[in-house]
């Protein structure tokens, strides 16, 4: 049965460098030759090989001298080396094993010896090429649990800093509302009873942000898309933030630079999700009677959502560190509303899946505008 591996011979003589390649070639070996110690280390470091026959007397450098600068190179102390001595060379093989040599061989050389000794080296280094790509394997397996158990750990510590406030609150107003009784105006009862929906939804919107960053950070996010008009979407986006708007005496305006068809090809949950997310943001930290404006531009083979305010805009920092996970930016909501540090890191997720992308245009205290892009089904 042949021998399978890639063989780099090292002797100062021409005719020992052909006869052991021939050899070599015999029992089905590829080689490359080096006729010094120098050019042998060259070729070990750029080439792979399984197998080094090293002569142990050469001009110049040496089998000795290769052999130590081999061993300590991480690129090429593992490749197992085989020195070529004369018989009587004992004393200098002896010392080459002392070094790292893993055999040796006499000249003349025995076609059976060769076999059997670069069968024994080519075993062990098939077993070190295995060991290391399990380690490889293990390290990244052991990152991969690390970077899981952190994310876990962050999903945690937020659910429970971010679900602290509306749970207490909704304890409180499930108080209020026993106490009123049944004499209590309707109006009262119904205004605690929003109040409670609205605890229970910025409950769930924390949990579905979560739940949202936990897939897309596992590779897990899986998505349904089809053909959906724009134009529709961010109207019925602006409508379900108008009362929210209101609220804040914010103006709340959608513009769409022309007529036609703003048909792209996504997910209708996760980009409604995301453009939600940008929209409830400008308003979240827009002053009382300010304006946020959601457009639609064409832009090539694009189609351009920008999400404008007259917020307190971001600072180089801000700019540098908002769409990363868990980061709480120097803004902060101007009704003490709640934030996870993780809505921009899920929209800019939730946009690179579609083959879009997003970017801040901004200045400190001169608003900020989000601009959005996703690829149009059509051309313009």
């Amino acid at each position: 049965m042949n021998l399978t591996g890639h063989i780099l011979i090292v002797d100062d003589l021409e005719t020992n460098r052909e006869a052991l390649a021939r050899l070599l070639g015999r029992e089905g070996l590829s080689s490359e030759t080096a006729p010094d110690g120098r050019e042998a280390i060259e070729r070990a470091r750029s080439g792979h090989f399984d197998v080094i026959l090293l002569d142990v007397m050469m001009p110049g450098m040496d089998g000795i001298e290769t052999l130590g600068v081999l061993k300590q190179d991480p690129w090429t102390r593992d490749i197992p080396v085989l020195m070529v001595s004369a018989l009587d060379q004992g004393q200098a093989v002896r010392h080459c094993i002392e070094m790292g040599a893993d055999d040796y061989l006499t000249k003349p050389i025995d076609r059976l010896m060769l076999r059997s000794r670069l069968a024994a080296c080519l075993k062990r280094k098939q077993l070190q090429d295995r060991e290391r790509d399990f380690t490889t394997r293990l390290q990244a397996s052991n990152e991969e649990l690390r970077r899981v158990n952190l994310l876990k750990s962050r999903l945690l510590a937020i659910a429970a800093h971010d679900l602290k406030n509306p749970l207490t609150a909704l304890v409180l107003l499930v108080d209020q509302l026993s106490e009123l009784g049944e004499s209590s105006a309707p109006s009262i009862q119904k205004k605690t009873i929003q109040r409670i929906r609205g605890s229970v939804e910025k409950m769930l919107g924390i949990l579905q942000a979560l739940l949202d960053s936990a897939a897309a950070e596992t590779g897990h996010m899986v998505l349904h898309k089809r053909p959906l008009d724009l134009q529709e979407m961010t109207r019925s986006i602006v409508e379900e933030n108008q009362s929210y708007a209101d609220s804040k005496q914010i103006e709340l305006l959608h513009r769409v630079d022309a007529a036609g068809d703003w048909c792209v090809e996504v997910d209708d949950i996760r980009i409604r999700e995301a453009l939600d997310n940008l929209l409830n943001n400008a308003i979240k930290f827009s002053p009382p009677r300010s304006r946020v404006e959601l457009s639609l531009e064409r832009a090539g083979a694009w189609v351009r959502v920008r999400v404008k305010d007259q917020g307190p805009g971001f600072t180089p920092e801000d700019l540098r560190r908002a769409f990363g996970m868990y980061q709480r930016l120097s803004a902060q909501p101007t009704g003490g509303e709640s934030s996870t540090g993780l809505g921009l890191s899920i929209v800019k997720q939730m946009v690179e899946l579609h083959g879009g992308h997003i970017e801040i245009e901004s200045e400190p205290g001169q608003g900020a505008t989000f601009r959005l892009d996703l690829p149009s089904l059509r051309s313009f």
